[in-house]
């Protein structure tokens, strides 16, 4: 069976997104169904992103408190649960401020940590479920580590055998489909985060800055500011390279320090290579 996954991670400002879509275009003149899903998608076929949460009491008690019927166009109801993606309700119509805030407090990334992952790992069990039955290459962005070590890590400071543990079973249920992990790697995290604040809008520089050390690592720590935040990155970084030694499947690191454009080209077209190649070689 071919690689039917591809997964692109690295710290904020390490150069991920640019490295996922290059690598998308390359993989794309090869196998035309190549998907990118990157941070943020909405329509994510493996992860959440504004989605909430809400018991079927809560779901009663927002439908009589405020929701007309356009609501469950963006629901998904289950036996016990509703799901609700409220930020593509809010790209038709302007919610009122009571309502979304309801929704946001209920977001999937706010929930108890056994709750969200038991949302991950059902989505994930899903989503590989159909990619199996496809002729499609996916490549995700940073929702295989990044995503997982954001709630666990950062915002709950959980022991590293949980995070350990999280991250195995998301593996496990993605091995079938023969996944590479593409990591982009920033040797020196201050200089690669000190620029990423210098080439991005203010707001989000804060508001990274804010979550990042007035959750529970950062607040545990007493880590503050931008030197706190780079604190909590040079940690994640070192979890994560730890991590790389328990995956089932292989891992690529891509050395991104002087952000060439022709170093990350030549170094990506000679990942498909050598991927083509181990296909070919099993397949034979």
């Amino acid at each position: 069976m071919s690689v039917k996954m591809f997964l692109v991670e690295g710290l904020p400002g390490s150069g991920k997104t640019t490295t996922a879509e290059a690598l998308t275009r390359l993989l794309q003149e090869q196998q035309p169904d190549t998907r990118l899903h990157i941070e943020g998608d909405l329509s994510h076929p493996a992860d959440y992103e504004s989605v909430a949460y809400l018991t079927m009491n809560e779901w009663i008690d927002f439908q009589s408190k405020y929701a007309s019927l356009d609501v469950l166009r963006f629901a998904e109801v289950f036996n016990d649960y509703v799901l609700v993606s409220y930020r593509q309700w809010q790209s038709e119509i302007d919610i009122p401020e009571a309502e979304l805030a309801f929704l946001q407090a209920r977001d999937i990334y706010e929930l108890p940590f056994e709750l969200h992952q038991s949302l991950i790992f059902k989505k994930w069990e899903e989503f590989v479920a159909q990619a199996l039955t496809m002729d499609t290459t996916y490549v995700f962005e940073c929702c295989f580590l990044q995503n997982p070590l954001t709630m666990g890590l950062i915002k709950y400071d959980l022991p590293e055998a949980t995070l350990r543990a999280y991250i195995e079973r998301i593996a496990t249920i993605i091995t079938p489909l023969q996944p590479v992990l593409v990591y982009v790697d920033q040797p020196n995290v201050e200089r690669s985060f000190r620029k990423a604040l210098n080439d991005r809008p203010t707001e989000w520089a804060d508001g990274f800055v804010a979550y990042y050390t007035e959750q529970a690592y950062g607040v545990s720590h007493s880590l503050s500011g931008v030197k706190g935040t780079i604190a909590i990155l040079q940690a994640r970084q070192a979890l994560e390279r730890q991590l790389f030694e328990l995956l089932p499947f292989r891992v690529e690191v891509f050395k991104n320090e002087d952000f060439s454009v022709e170093a990350r080209q030549a170094w990506l077209k000679q990942l498909i290579q050598s991927t083509a190649r181990s296909t070919s070689l099993n397949e034979s």
